[in-house]
This record gives C-alpha cells, sequence and structure tokens, in this order.
C-alpha cells in the first residue's frame, strides 16, 4: 500500500509539474496574447439601438422607434436634443446608419466607434477616423469639428 501511495504521489507531482508548464510556456501565452489582440483590433461599433446592417426595414424601424420622417430608401430618427440617427436602406435592408450629435455629452467615445484606428486631424482642425471591417464587408467612420460641438458617425456595407 505504501508503495501504491508513492506511485500516486509521483504521478501527481509530475502531471502538475508538466501541466504548469505547459500553460506557462512561451506558445501558451503568445496564443492568449494573439487572441487578445485580434479582439481587441476589431472592436469597433457595428449597431446602434439595435439597429444593424443588413436588418430588413420593418426590423430596423421595430429596433429604432416611430421614424421623425421617412422616404423611400431612408428613414430619419429623433434622438435626445437635436441629436438625429439616419437609416439609409438598400433593396429593403439597411445599408448604412448615419448619427449626428450636436451635445458633445451624448456623443459616444472614439474607442467605442473605431476602436484603435488611428485619428487624423484635418486641415481646419476638425478630427476624423475611420475603421475597415473586412470580414463583415462594412466601415465605420467618425468626424468631429475642431470645436467638439459637432459629432457624425457613419456606420455602412461596402
Amino acid at each position: 500500500m505504501n508503495r501504491l501511495l508513492k506511485l500516486v504521489l509521483a504521478f501527481t507531482c509530475i502531471s502538475s509539474f508538466v501541466g504548469g508548464f505547459a500553460f506557462h510556456s512561451p506558445s501558451a501565452t503568445s496564443a492568449i496574447s494573439i487572441s487578445n489582440v485580434i479582439q481587441g483590433a476589431s472592436k469597433a461599433m457595428r449597431e446602434f439601438k439595435g439597429v444593424k446592417l443588413g436588418m430588413k426595414r420593418d426590423d430596423a424601424r421595430a429596433a429604432a422607434g416611430k421614424p421623425e420622417s421617412s422616404g423611400d430608401d431612408s428613414d430619419e430618427f429623433k434622438l435626445t436634443g437635436d441629436d438625429t440617427m439616419t437609416i439609409r436602406y438598400d433593396n429593403g435592408e439597411v445599408k448604412a446608419i448615419q448619427l449626428a450629435f450636436l451635445d458633445p455629452k451624448n456623443a459616444p467615445a472614439w474607442k467605442d466607434v473605431v476602436g484603435d484606428a488611428e485619428v487624423k486631424e484635418m486641415a481646419n482642425g476638425a478630427k476624423t477616423a475611420r475603421k475597415m471591417m473586412e470580414s463583415e464587408k462594412c466601415w465605420v467612420s467618425i468626424y468631429q469639428s475642431k470645436d467638439g460641438s459637432t459629432t457624425r458617425i457613419t456606420i455602412m456595407r461596402n
């Protein structure tokens, strides 16, 4: 019995050592890091208030509510204050979501819109950034006026 106990303890120690080594090995750590980078790099706005690219018009209206005005290929919605959302349709499906925030406190943070995309300053002092999401065949962009009073966001299919 004493010999069996020693074998079990030895097996447990070896298993723990090998398991711990595999968990802390460079290849395991690299795989975890690469996965985190890929997930972080892809963070970008893909929808707003439940409205997503490719949705049918009726589904988009169900998510967004009743439009303030409507046309053959678009719906205009009032958000908070003077902020607006325009949904553009192509063949009855959401092709683009355009947001206009005229109150800076209502606009989402840049990192929540375009993730890690490079922010560029324009000649007039305004800032802009764009994030391509190739796998989803769409992009998102953000524009902010020099004084920060206007922020425009577009989510669109290629």
